[in-house]
């Protein structure tokens, strides 16, 4: 059976630095296999880290946190890299054994991330649309009419499905700055568009309307 001696180091400061001190595993005989949920409940209290901390650490929830050691989920390739890094683990140490957690990221590198899924299911519909619509011959003015409003159910139903504390902390200083770039680029063509459309059209109602019954 193996035995692992652990040794605590000081670490010298530089930009890659996650933590005051470096956890230095030397295998002296043999190598222990642990599931993953194992080694992040280890290093976590070789750091003397609650849950909460680490999950603050990684943007996630605290919850999360405590599926993983329990072993109810397994964290994404992403999360492990981000574990592995914070504690200055290699990812050997961390998933060595763990064939459950390995099948998973091989599953990951098949599926599309929400992201992906985003961009390429959203741009197939674009051009596939296109194509409908330009071999159907319908016109720009009737897409014009209705667009807008599928536009409003996008938008908010994106908006109120975001988890937004998560977002917010993924979001660096360069990532505000082009998000108000895109907002402002986008809202003032579209309020110049769509403003003057809408109090045109409520003119018009309101003339036909007085027209009628007046």
């Amino acid at each position: 059976m193996g035995i692992n001696c652990f040794t605590l180091q000081k670490q010298p400061s530089g930009s890659r630095q996650k933590s005051a001190l470096r956890i230095q595993l030397e295998s002296i005989k043999g190598d222990s296999i642990m599931r993953i949920g194992d080694q992040l409940q280890k290093q976590r209290k070789l750091h003397d880290m609650s849950q909460n901390e680490l999950a603050d650490k990684l943007n996630i929830s605290r919850q999360s946190i405590s599926k993983w050691e329990n072993g109810a989920t397994l964290p994404s390739f992403s999360n492990v890299l981000a574990i592995s890094d914070l504690f200055d683990v290699s990812l050997d140490e961390l998933i060595r054994g763990d064939e459950e957690l390995m099948n998973k990221f091989e599953d990951d590198k098949i599926r599309l991330s929400k992201t992906e899924t985003i961009f390429t299911v959203g741009l197939s519909l674009v051009f596939v649309g296109l194509i409908i619509i330009y071999s159907s011959g319908i016109s720009v003015s009737s897409i014009d009419y209705w667009l807008p409003a599928v536009q409003l159910v996008g938008f908010f139903g994106f908006v109120f499905n975001i988890k937004w504390s998560a977002f917010n902390k993924s979001l660096n200083k360069k990532a505000v700055f082009f998000g108000i770039l895109f907002l402002v680029a986008f809202m003032i063509p579209y309020i110049m568009h769509e403003v003057p459309d809408i109090l045109k059209g409520m003119s018009e109602g309101q003339s036909y309307y007085d027209n009628s019954y007046k």
